[in-house]
């Protein structure tokens, strides 16, 4: 997804509003510098990879 079909879709995209609002909490209310907070995020993807390959899976039945 490039930059400008994230702006287009952030605001009708709950998930992505989820994210955004997790990174924004992760610096604001925890303390976390914005590369910080991006280094959990893909972490947090990578951790989840495989789970959401599996919701992916059942999805599509």
């Amino acid at each position: 997804m490039d930059r400008n079909e994230f702006h287009k879709n952030l605001h009708s995209s709950k998930g992505m509003m989820f994210i955004v609002t997790g990174l924004t909490a992760l610096v604001e209310e925890e303390g976390y510098t914005p590369h910080e907070a991006l280094d959990i995020a893909k972490t947090a993807g990578q951790e989840c990879y495989f789970a959401l390959a599996e919701i992916h899976r059942e999805v599509e039945k």
